[in-house]
């Protein structure tokens, strides 16, 4: 993973020396998200696997919706992204069956209460060598290098024990992807799509942002578009497999 990294500070370093500074933009983004979530998280004691737990099912966890933001500095053909989400779900259930958690046991019967946090910071380049403009219309095509940082926590509660457990999972992966958009009308009516995603020891990641643009002030755009992340992840002795996907709308300010 480190030759990852450095890879991608490498190309990163390459590609603004390449880019032509005819074109300087700076923005940030800011958008709420209506996501739906499933998955499982199973935890491994003493090297024995523990039950698998449908977040939805077995816990109860519930959707909500989120904000999410990325800040970007376009130079050229080169657009660096930072950006930032974080997910916070509370779930309230009564157990159906018996279950072990980190080598907790919660009996049938049980009401457990339960949290799920996943904070994930992203670092991304996106390369365009395709660019072309036709009139008062543009296309571009590009490749995406990108570093998202997970940092996970699951936490189960028994209210009638007091028996509670946490487990949290940390994690850089790197990514690979690509990115198409069309602008009409000098960019005032845009359409955009960006897939990353890697697969590694029996982990993966897959990413997918695809969003239409209308810009009714100068330097101000409204966004509305759709995303999609899964995410599979086995560290620290859990192995937590999510999805989170839904709608979104959000603005944004750039110069």
């Amino acid at each position: 993973m480190r030759r990852v990294l450095a890879t991608i500070a490498v190309l990163t370093v390459l590609a603004l020396g390449a880019s032509s500074a005819l074109a300087v933009e700076f923005g940030v983004r800011g958008e709420y998200w209506f996501p739906r979530l499933s998955g499982t998280v199973q935890t491994t004691t003493g090297g024995i696997p523990d039950t698998v737990l449908d977040v939805r099912n077995t816990l109860g966890v519930k959707d909500k919706n989120l904000p999410f933001g990325e800040a970007f500095l376009r130079i050229g053909s080169v657009t660096l992204r930072v950006g930032y989400t974080q997910v916070r779900l509370d779930g309230d259930k009564e157990l159906l069956q018996t279950i072990t958690f980190d080598g907790a046991t919660y009996t049938v019967s049980d009401n457990v209460l339960s949290k799920l946090d996943l904070k994930t910071a992203d670092a991304d380049l996106q390369y365009d060598f395709l660019r072309p403009g036709v009139g008062a219309a543009n296309l571009n095509l590009g490749l995406i290098l990108k570093v998202k940082y997970v940092d996970g926590k699951v936490e189960l509660r028994s209210v009638s024990t007091g028996v509670a457990t946490t487990k949290d999972f940390k994690a850089p992966i790197p990514m690979v992807g690509a990115a198409v958009g069309l602008g009409l009308l000098k960019n005032r009516v845009r359409a955009d799509a960006r897939v990353t995603g890697i697969v590694y020891s029996g982990n993966h990641l897959y990413e997918a942002d695809a969003f239409a643009t209308l810009a009714p002030l100068p330097y101000v755009q409204i966004h509305g578009g759709y995303r999609y992340v899964d995410l599979k992840i086995d560290e620290s002795d859990t192995l937590a497999s999510l999805k989170l996907s839904g709608p979104y709308v959000g603005a944004q300010i750039s110069f």
